[in-house]
């Protein structure tokens, strides 16, 4: 399965939306998520693929973790 298709699907789940996801759309601005959602989308992550999104958000700084789409996380997926 894509892992775009995976990525957004988890983000629904987690945050209970029925928001249109994109490769493009925001985790900050689009999404609106917190930090709660976001460790909720990390140990999906891990559980699901093993990916640390943890670590990987701690090599971004401010500026790119604003800008994180879900496209990114899907990337970090697939790498």
């Amino acid at each position: 399965m894509d892992s775009l298709v995976v990525v957004a699907a988890l983000l629904r789940e987690i945050t209970g939306e029925s928001v249109a996801v994109t490769r493009a759309t925001r985790l900050e601005d689009d999404l609106g998520l917190e930090s709660v959602e976001l460790a909720a989308l990390g140990g999906a992550l891990r559980a699901r693929y093993g990916v640390d999104l943890p670590a990987y958000l701690a090599g971004l700084d401010i500026d790119e973790l604003i800008e994180l789409t879900v496209g990114d996380i899907a990337g970090l997926v697939t790498s």
